[in-house]
């Protein structure tokens, strides 16, 4: 029997459809494996704070871009995971990005090799 990296035992993957890789029954220790609990979710949900931040960094970059301060508002949309001029877009279907064509921050659709501006939406960004 296979043991996974907490050393659990678990069923072969060789078995029929629905028995692979489930917890199998452990005859040393006195009873059956118990599954671990479900992983907590991470971090929060996002809230207005962070809508606020989004949109102030977003004022941010453009105002950096108005002033003629062009490599420091990249530098910026950057860091926040926007994409920018130049960047390779990636591939994708039906998936939105922040980017900045080096005066506006604005988000996209990205469907296979179509680009729709869908006008800013604070969660495509990191504030």
């Amino acid at each position: 029997m296979s043991v996974d990296r907490n050393n659990r035992a678990h069923r072969p993957g060789g078995l029929p459809q629905g028995y692979a890789g489930t917890f199998a029954p452990m005859r040393a220790a006195g009873g059956d494996v118990v599954p671990p609990p479900p992983a907590r979710r991470r971090g929060r949900a996002r809230g207005v704070e962070d809508d606020a931040r989004a949109w102030g960094l977003k004022d941010r970059i453009e105002s950096l871009a108005d002033l003629g301060d062009g490599e420091q508002a990249r530098r910026l949309a950057h860091e926040a995971g926007a994409l920018c001029a130049g960047d390779s877009i990636p591939f994708a279907d039906g998936a939105y990005a922040a980017l900045f064509d080096g005066r506006e921050l604005t988000t996209v659709r990205i469907d296979g090799p179509d680009i729709q501006d869908v006008g800013f939406r604070p969660e495509s960004i990191r504030a």
